[in-house]
């Protein structure tokens, strides 16, 4: 292996797929970053056998192969290496890296060990199901429901996402316990069945840190046990190509989320989505050591708080409501994020009683929905 490329293309593209190496590797080969050189382009690569990153970028190859080298070490390398053209070139048991005047030698690690790749074609792409997405859509859908996965390993199929796969639609859903946030997508493609399967979350946060850069299209191909994106670049002027994540599904049955949300809703409180978050991001500073925020459901809105031994605060807010008084508490943490994943100028808070759990959507929107169980007052 033999080529020349410009250092920031490469740093790009090692930075990238080096997220994928885990600090606690089980095998001391997954630590290593696979490079491989095609014709004209180079794929870097690394896997912790349950997510797969990978991405090329053009190069001037002088000899195609392949080598693996220590992931951390190389990716410091490259990082402290000067801007302009650099040379890589693979020995008996190392890789030469050239820069400027300088030369630096890095031992290879052995590529014999190293696994195939989930993002590697395979038999299973025959019975695959496929869609395509718009990149901007499915960025914003992640992170208005990623935020609400558990990071409780002892239930971990909550540590998930669900994605609900038919023809023409994709449904997002991801829930702790105490809220539960559920995003409708139109897509290209699908199965005429729905397909369900549940997603880390972790591996969700890395296409939503992908697609935050500016991306194109996003192609899904869900396989008998694993799926693979396909993050597509928006320029085709730039070096670097496409991008293409892969992933195992966690196992485990998810939770009949739609049983939780209810039809209708006899309260509901209007109110400007800032306004929202600026009070209760005020009021909430004086909700510690676990205590929660009360809305006041009104014709006014007041938000309140108070933790013995601290303090005590409250706020009253311009909103429209429909229904009858009634004093409602959430986490204050939750209600802000829940609001925050709104993307209408007004949300709309809709709530049974203190005690049954309150939707927050967007005004005129049913595309997201967020659902946050209250807490119970004393």
């Amino acid at each position: 292996m033999k080529f020349r490329c410009e250092r920031d293309d490469i740093l790009e593209a090692v930075q990238f797929a080096s997220r994928a190496i885990s600090n606690r590797a089980t095998l001391p080969v997954l630590s290593g970053l696979k490079i491989e050189a095609g014709t004209d382009r180079i794929s870097v690569a690394s896997t912790d056998l349950e997510l797969t990153m990978q991405t090329v970028f053009k190069a001037a190859v002088d000899e195609p192969g392949t080598a693996i080298v220590p992931g951390r070490l190389f990716g410091e390398m490259v990082r402290s290496l000067g801007a302009g053209q650099v040379s890589l070139a693979r020995g008996e048991g190392e890789v030469e890296i050239g820069s400027g005047r300088g030369q630096f030698r890095v031992k290879t690690l052995a590529a014999d060990d190293y696994p195939a790749l989930a993002t590697e074609d395979s038999d299973e792409t025959v019975d695959a199901v496929t869609i395509e997405v718009d990149g901007s859509h499915l960025a914003t859908a992640l992170s208005q429901v990623v935020r609400a996965a558990s990071t409780d390993e002892s239930r971990q199929v909550l540590t998930g996402v669900l994605w609900e796969i038919e023809s023409g639609s994709l449904t997002l859903a991801a829930t702790d316990s105490y809220r539960l946030a559920v995003r409708n997508l139109r897509v290209d493609g699908g199965p005429a069945e729905l397909r369900k399967v549940v997603l880390p979350a972790r591996v969700l946060g890395e296409i939503a840190r992908y697609l935050q850069g500016g991306a194109g299209g996003v192609g899904c191909s869900v396989r008998e046990n694993l799926v693979v994106f396909t993050l597509r670049a928006g320029d085709d002027t730039k070096a670097n190509g496409d991008a293409v994540i892969g992933s195992r599904f966690i196992e485990g049955e998810f939770p009949n989320y739609r049983q939780l949300i209810p039809e209708t809703y006899p309260n509901a409180l209007t109110i400007e989505r800032e306004a929202l978050i600026d009070v209760v991001g005020r009021v909430g500073l004086l909700a510690q050591n676990n205590m929660p925020v009360k809305l006041h459901l009104g014709a006014e809105l007041e938000v309140s708080a108070h933790t013995p031994d601290v303090g005590e605060g409250q706020e009253v807010v311009d909103a429209e409501y429909q229904g009858e008084s009634l004093v409602i508490a959430f986490n204050p943490q939750f209600l802000l994020e829940g609001a925050s994943a709104v993307q209408t100028d007004r949300v709309v808070l809709e709530a049974g009683d203190g005690l049954k759990p309150a939707i927050l959507r967007g005004e005129g929107q049913d595309a997201f929905t967020y659902l946050l169980m209250p807490v119970r007052l004393s």
